[in-house]
């Protein structure tokens, strides 16, 4: 099979900057997943501004996009293939196939944090909803938001309430000392803790994180049906999700600064119910600067069109300079140097993706995704039109 699809450059550059959002926030546990962002005692300002600037800004927030956009991709994937007269369903699940194939060997063998086994689980119930009108694909996009938000909060309250701040790791103690060495030690216990962890994560999802992930991937193929990706909000919806981002905001960054020594797990936690709402506000804002602004979606849209690319290439680049050849950088970083790297290696993704592009149509991981799902579905086909069943019904 060969399918084309229109590309929207909003949804590109979107993605793109997704894409180059979430090494800002992954960029500590690249280094050690094992302890994350281990604390100063005491906790350096610069730190504490960083993280509120996190909170604020990013927490979330490029996650959020990402899991809309994904929707959205899966939402024009299942229209085309509806245009085409294909199986949906088919063709749907050998892509998703080979994308939690991908997500497990990246999960264990790279890092730990790995979306898109995730992504690729929450796709597979994505998919039965998708020949619902737009008003019943909102519904239970604010249907499943709602779940995944409550859990998401009741899951934050509980780490609080049961926190024990005497267990927290501070960095240079003696305990912190001894994890880095046996974080170090060798990279099959490295691959343990990342198996350990992105296994992990889907196991606990349906408790957690899952619901507001299939919340967002409905809400992403609701903005695809409804033409957002080219138009935007209207004034009066643009205006209510900016009021609603604000006091959400504003209300879930309150417990860390009232709080002292509040678990590094919460805040990420609580930042991701704001996120829903800001962003929606990023979207609408770039899809806006999208119709203006011909060179800014051009540069960041070749970003988009590999992201699947530059994921694993981050997690990949990561690993080799923060593991391998700096291991013991992680001892002094502060947010501040995990973010100037981050930096860095973004104008190097853009400068990359854009070279890429120049000579070849696509990423080498989207095109190697696409020729082994395309084989999977022709393979299937020629199955099915050799079943008795189908045979007979044929004629």
């Amino acid at each position: 099979i060969r399918i084309f699809l229109m590309r929207s450059a909003s949804i590109d550059v979107l993605r793109g900057i997704a894409i180059l959002g979430i090494l800002f926030m992954n960029i500590p546990f690249h280094a050690n997943i094992y302890l994350g962002y281990v604390p100063f005692d005491p906790m350096l300002m610069s730190d504490k501004l960083m993280t509120l600037f996190y909170s604020i800004f990013a927490d979330g927030r490029f996650r959020t996009l990402f899991c809309i956009l994904f929707g959205a991709g899966i939402a024009i994937q299942y229209d085309s293939c509806k245009r085409r007269g294909m199986d949906t369903t088919i063709f749907l699940k050998s892509r998703l196939n080979w994308l939690l194939l991908f997500g497990f060997f990246h999960g264990v063998l790279i890092f730990g944090g790995d979306i898109l086994m995730l992504y690729s689980l929450v796709g597979f119930v994505l998919i039965k909803g998708l020949s619902h009108d737009p008003d019943v694909l909102l519904q239970k996009a604010r249907k499943f938001l709602v779940i995944g938000s409550a859990l998401i909060l009741l899951f934050a309250i509980l780490l609080v309430a049961f926190a024990d701040p005497t267990e927290l790791i501070v960095r240079g103690s003696e305990q912190y000392l001894e994890d880095i060495e046996t974080w170090q030690s060798n990279y099959g216990f490295q691959t343990l803790i990342n198996a350990g962890f992105s296994i992990g994560l889907l196991i606990m999802s349906p408790l957690c994180i899952f619901w507001q992930t299939l919340g967002l991937m409905y809400l992403g193929v609701y903005l695809y049906r409804t033409d957002f990706f080219t138009q935007g909000f209207s004034s009066s919806t643009f205006t209510k999700i900016v009021i609603s981002s604000i006091i959400s905001t504003l209300l879930l960054i309150a417990p860390q600064l009232l709080i002292d020594n509040l678990s590094a797990e919460v805040i990420p936690l609580l930042s991701s119910i704001s996120a829903i709402f800001v962003g929606l506000v990023y979207a609408h804002v770039i899809v806006k600067l999208c119709q203006t602004s011909g060179r800014f979606s051009q540069l960041l849209a070749n970003t988009g069109k590999m992201a699947f690319s530059l994921y694993i290439l981050q997690s990949v680049v990561m690993a080799i300079l923060l593991r391998g050849i700096v291991p013991n950088f992680e001892l002094t970083a502060t947010h501040i140097d995990y973010f100037l790297i981050a930096l860095s290696f973004t104008v190097i993704q853009i400068l990359i993706a854009n070279l890429y592009l120049f000579k070849y149509e696509q990423g080498p991981l989207e095109k190697n995704w696409r020729k082994l799902y395309s084989r999977s579905v022709d393979k299937k086909l020629r199955e099915l039109e050799k079943t008795p069943d189908n045979n007979v019904s044929s004629q």
